[in-house]
Formats: C-alpha cells, structure tokens, sequence
C-alpha cells in the first residue's frame, strides 16, 4: 500500500513540474511576438527608418530611433508588405503573405490599427492624421508592447518570419523600405 501512495505521488509531481503537460502544439493558433530585429533596406531614402530594439528589462523591449522624412508621407503613395517564412531547410520563403494597398498612409493606419496612434504619440508627430508632414521624429524608446495592439489576424502559423515594408512613388520607385525580423510564439512559451 505504501508503494503504490509513492508512486502516486511521484507521478502527481512529476506532472505538477512540467508546465506545458495539456498544453497542445497546433501549427497555428493565438500568438505572443517576439521582435528579433529592424533594419532599412535599399530605396531612394525619402524616408528614412532608423529604428532598434532595446532590452530595458528581461522581459521589456524598447524601440529606439527616429523616422526622417524628407517628403510627405502620404496617400500618394502605394505599400508594399512582403512576408517571408523562415524555411524548414533555412533561408527565407518570400511571399508568405503579401499585401499591397495604394493610399499607403490611410492603409498603414488601417493596418496598424491602435498602433499607429502609439507610433505617432511616442515619436512626437504632429498629428496623428494623414499626409505626415517631412521632419525628424525621434523616441527615447517605446515599449514594444503597443505593436501588438494592432488589426492584424490574432490567429496564424508559428514561427519566424520577416516584413517587408516598401513604400513606392508614382514610378514604382521605392521611396522608403524598412525590414522587421520576428517570431510568433505560443502564448504559455518563452523566448529562446
């Protein structure tokens, strides 16, 4: 009788030690995100993003930098989201999902959703609205919290991925790119 009250208890606590027992390992599902990195990438550099990520803490993330704009950021614009997939065999997988919307301030705001407010807030425009006027917008850092405050799908695959964003004239010259690394994780799961 003692054994088996021994081995009842040796198995309630090795299943009270392990966190994830019930939790399942769907290739989709809800999603927390994890910002890996951001860089610009090649245009005519109309619009310059120079942002990073910053640990504050252990578990607080800051974006730091500024946005230079040297025309208008406005609706006569078109943007272009491209996502890549990290592949299985490694290497990027373009066109994960893409997204192209002429009038790219009103349909960047639209995307971003309550995010774009934060942006606008924390890097000190002069209004939230569209064309956002030429000038130097700096933070001394924004918790990276708020991009995910936004209107994309609160479903999708785990993984790695990596945005393109371009925002194109006229003459489908790019006017401004920037790149953003990132992974989408299961919500109980921690970063590696």
């Amino acid at each position: 009788m003692i054994i088996i009250k021994i081995f009842v208890l040796i198995g309630y606590f090795s299943l009270v030690k392990s966190k994830n027992v019930y939790m399942h390992n769907l290739p989709l599902g809800e999603y927390r995100i994890v910002f890996e990195r951001m860089y610009p990438c090649q245009s005519i550099n109309s619009l310059q993003i120079n942002l990073y990520f910053s640990k504050r803490t252990s578990n607080i993330t800051e974006v730091k930098g500024n946005f230079t704009l040297l025309e208008p950021f406005a609706d006569n614009l078109t943007l272009d989201v491209n996502l890549a997939s990290w592949s299985l065999i490694g290497g990027w997988k373009p066109n994960s999902a893409v997204y192209i919307a002429k009038n790219a301030c009103s349909s960047l705001k639209m995307v971003l959703g309550n995010a774009w407010y934060s942006i606008m807030n924390d890097f000190n425009f002069p209004s939230t609205s569209c064309p956002v006027p030429s000038g130097t917008y700096i933070t001394s850092g924004m918790n990276s919290k708020e991009f995910e405050n936004n209107n994309f799908p609160k479903v999708y695959f785990y993984g790695k991925y990596k945005f393109t964003f371009k925002a194109k004239n006229e003459k489908n010259k790019v006017f401004g790119c920037a790149v953003l690394e990132l992974s989408l994780i299961r919500p109980w799961e921690t970063p590696i």
